[in-house]
């Protein structure tokens, strides 16, 4: 019998493991959606700056309660600036 692995808690481990300060670390999401990975990766984060274009997936993510140290916007990758050195991880996953 195969054992299959939950690709969301394989994605957040494999980040772990590549950050290993994460929980000091300041993030930016790429195409958050409705905030299902988003969530796990704040858990384990100093903070998280998510943001995606699809406002009516942003309205999902707000109307639960956010985490704390998120903080989330409805916008396009090519009007979000972010200032030279605030952040520590970039991620973009599951988002074309």
């Amino acid at each position: 019998m195969a054992i299959e692995l939950d690709p969301e808690e394989h994605e957040v481990s494999a980040l772990v493991a590549l950050v290993p300060n994460l929980r000091r670390s300041h993030v930016v999401e790429v195409g958050c959606g409705d905030g299902r990975l988003t969530r796990r990766y704040a858990a384990r984060a100093g903070s998280v700056f998510a943001f995606d274009p699809d406002e009516a997936a942003v309205n999902v993510f707000r109307s639960q309660l956010l985490p704390d140290n998120v903080y989330l916007r409805a916008d396009t990758v090519d009007r979000v600036e972010v200032l030279s050195g605030t952040v520590d991880v970039v991620l973009l996953s599951w988002s074309l």
